[in-house]
C-alpha cells in the first residue's frame, strides 16, 4: 500500500509505503508524478517505507521505465527508513543517476523534509 502524505506541498511529494506495492498502485503514483512534473518541471521526494515492501515484478519495470523517462526531472529523493539495504540502494541510485538520493533513519524524517525542502 502507498498513500501520500499531508506534508506535500508543490512539487515536494511525500509518501509512505507499507507491505506490498501493486502495479495498480504504482501506475497511480506514476501517473500523479507525471503531473506533478508537467505542472513544476521538477520533483523532489520523501519516502517513508515502514519495511522493506514487497513490488509485483511488472510495478518494477514501470518504475525503472519512469525514472529513465523522467530522470533530469527528480531533483532529490529523501528515503526514510530504518531498513539495512536501503542505505545501500540509495548510494547505488546516487551513484548511477543524476538524482540526488540520501537515506535517513526513521528517527531522522524531519531532517530529511528539511533536506528535501532546502534549495
Amino acid at each position: 500500500m502507498i498513500r501520500k502524505l499531508e506534508t506535500s506541498h508543490e512539487n515536494i511529494l511525500e509518501y509512505e509505503v507499507i507491505d506490498k506495492l501493486t502495479e495498480e498502485e504504482n501506475e497511480q503514483v506514476l501517473d500523479e508524478v507525471r503531473q506533478y512534473i508537467r505542472k513544476y518541471g521538477k520533483v523532489r521526494f520523501l519516502v517513508r517505507l515502514k519495511d522493506m515492501p514487497h513490488t509485483e515484478l511488472s510495478a518494477i519495470d514501470d518504475r525503472l521505465k519512469f525514472a529513465k523517462e523522467h530522470m533530469s526531472q527528480i531533483e532529490k529523493y529523501a528515503l526514510v527508513t530504518d531498513y539495512d539495504a536501503a542505505e545501500y540502494i540509495g548510494k547505488f541510485a546516487d551513484k548511477l543517476t543524476s538524482i540526488n538520493v540520501r537515506q535517513f533513519a526513521k528517527d531522522e524524517e524531519e531532517m530529511a523534509r528539511s533536506w528535501v525542502r532546502e534549495g
